[in-house]
């Protein structure tokens, strides 16, 4: 900004301004440059200025884009209640849209009485997305009187399938998994990325029924799993497996009581008997609206009509939602005029790769959808895909999910706060992580040393989901029992291709122990001795910002790299589809005892 522009807007000499404007003194000057103008006006609070700046500054691009901040920012930085109402009220600004790193007008007024007063609402009538933290993707949701449950992928992890339960949409806890045994649930020799994908949860009035994909690496590749239960605390029926062909079923169930699966690719669709047999081989009903890589197929009936939702556009940035409807089930299906009903905001927006998703009714007869989102951390998607919630508006017989503006990373509050705790279970690639670690007391636990972490079989590692891009790991670490070679500490992993363990590696009585650095990259793996270790136990913390990773043990001596191999994008090997977990492994002969152990940022 030219420093005699920025004197006038400061000491608000509008008409000085306005005269030089009109005398095309400053007509060569960029646009960038006069949009400046606007933001220092908005951010200094000179309501006037703004206005005449923008009555007479033409061709500007005054945005009002999910990633970027908006005039409505600056001005909220102001404190200036009539600022604030001219970009509301006149420049038509979005109240709640946000900036690259989530934070709307609201966040630039720290005060809640001073956020009500300019704004009429505060932060505490609203919700930031995703709602659900960590790589919770491909989600689906069902309503049973004001209880709301949840289900997503959970690859090869183990326990498999979470549910979680909400009142609010908003606050989730762990309600229990569809599947502990990891034999019964065919995942014991699975790649991360495989095992189960995008889950269906329906209640019938009498059961609970979840049917999901079972990804496999040798023939058949997709089997379709399917089992119920009359609580979703279980337990569980034995599940069913139908050689089924597709991806990402779900049960869509008729006014007559019929149960159909309901079945990528394209949309096909197979009736089921009560038992969740099938009766009929799977038939094609409707392609899709864009005809690119459809999943995640779910029909609803309301008002006569059935409405096919479905992802479209693959699951990286092109993905979105569309719909379309028909009188019959078996169509033909008309497209939504204005397809797809859901997208990415913007190219910086805080969230990112909508769509996958599962429209839920509120017992006031308004509309919401759960879908699949991720959110970008120095460029790459450190926490795998969430899952976000947004209100859906019915025009003219058709859904808009957050009127056609994308996901959002702020929303007002659909219900009233509804707040529980559930304790946080521990998930391992493959196995229980009850067959071979034991809770010895709070925050305390011995786990018997298993084979590396790359191996398929027998990797002794217990994890949480990240949730946030900034995250602490403390934990005291004894190797005392355990052979020469034992391996023992704080681990970050993705799959077995994309990991780094952290921890003490015991060694003889007269060698001692050691620091060691291990980081696996795909194929690639790096061994480092960062010191040695008095005894054989230590405190160990791992503190995380973005992608970079900082290691401390003993006494303040700390080592910090970057582990961009827990990213989506980290690796080029197998099937990203996972997200970054931040725990503890053991390695080796003998057991380690972990004690003392926090964190924060997981889930």
């Amino acid at each position: 900004m030219i420093s005699e522009v920025q004197d006038m807007i400061r000491e608000s000499q509008v008409d000085i301004l306005r005269q030089r404007i009109v005398d095309g003194e400053y007509a060569s000057l960029p646009a960038q440059e006069k949009l400046s103008w606007l933001f220092e006006a908005a951010r200094l609070g000179k309501t006037e200025m703004l206005r005449m700046l923008a009555e007479r500054i033409h061709g500007l691009e005054i945005r009002d884009r999910e990633g970027e901040e908006t005039l409505l920012h600056a001005a909220a930085e102001s404190g200036d209640r009539e600022t604030v109402r001219f970009c509301l009220d006149v420049l038509g600004m979005r109240l709640l849209t946000t900036d690259a790193t989530g934070k709307s007008a609201l966040d630039r007024v720290k005060d809640a009485d001073r956020q009500r007063e300019i704004f009429g609402i505060t932060t505490e009538d609203c919700y930031q997305n995703p709602v659900v933290r960590g790589f919770h993707p491909d989600p689906s949701v069902v309503r049973v009187g004001e209880d709301y449950y949840l289900v997503n992928s959970s690859f090869a992890m183990v326990p498999a399938l979470p549910i979680m339960h909400s009142r609010d949409l908003v606050h989730w806890t762990y309600a229990g998994h569809v599947m502990e045994d990891p034999e019964t649930a065919g995942l014991t020799s699975l790649p991360g990325g495989f095992g189960y994908w995008a889950p269906d949860i329906s209640f019938d009035g009498e059961k609970f029924w979840v049917v999901a994909t079972l990804r496999r690496d040798t023939a058949p590749f997709r089997l379709q799993m399917i089992t119920w239960a009359r609580s979703v605390k279980g337990p569980w029926a034995p599940p069913k497996f139908l050689e089924v062909d597709g991806i990402d079923p779900s049960i869509f169930r008729d006014d007559d009581g019929q149960r159909y699966l309901v079945i990528n690719p394209g949309v096909q669709i197979a009736r089921l008997s009560g038992e969740g047999d099938l009766l009929e081989e799977p038939h094609m009903i409707y392609y899709g609206s864009s005809r690119k890589k459809s999943e995640g197929p779910h029909i609803l009936k309301k008002d006569g009509y059935y409405y096919l939702l479905q992802a479209e556009g693959g699951t990286g940035r092109d993905h979105t939602e569309t719909c379309a409807r028909s009188r019959s089930l078996e169509g033909p299906y008309e497209p939504c005029p204005w397809n797809p009903i859901l997208t990415c905001g913007g190219e910086n927006s805080f969230i990112g790769r909508c769509g996958h998703g599962k429209m839920v009714e509120l017992p006031d007869g308004r509309w919401a959808m759960v879908y699949l989102c991720g959110r970008k951390v120095e460029g790459k998607t450190l926490m795998g895909r969430e899952t976000a919630l947004d209100p859906v508006e019915w025009v003219d017989g058709w859904p808009m999910v957050n009127g056609l503006r994308g996901g959002s990373g702020l929303q007002k509050k659909l219900l009233e706060d509804s707040v529980e705790s559930s304790e946080i279970p521990w998930i391992s690639p493959r196995q229980n992580p009850k067959a071979f670690m034991r809770v010895r007391g709070e925050h305390s636990f011995i786990v018997q040393g298993g084979e590396d972490l790359t191996q398929l079989h027998g990797a002794h590692v217990i994890l949480h989901r990240q949730a946030e891009p900034d995250i602490m790991q403390r934990v005291h670490v004894d190797v005392s029992c355990m052979q020469e070679g034992g391996f023992a500490g704080i681990a970050g992993y993705y799959d077995e291709k994309s990991y780094f363990c952290a921890g003490i590696k015991a060694g003889t009585e007269s060698g001692g122990a050691k620091f060691v650095l291990v980081e696996q990259r795909g194929e690639e793996r790096s061994e480092q001795v960062l010191g040695t270790i008095p005894g054989l136990q230590a405190d160990i913390t791992v503190t995380g910002t973005g992608l970079q990773r900082t290691v401390s043990w003993g006494e303040g001596t700390s080592y910090t790299f970057l582990a961009e191999q827990l990213t989506d994008e980290g690796c080029r090997t197998g099937k990203r589809f996972t997200g970054a977990g931040m725990g503890l492994f053991s390695t080796g002969d003998g057991e380690c005892v972990f004690s003392d152990y926090m964190e924060t940022g997981g889930n």
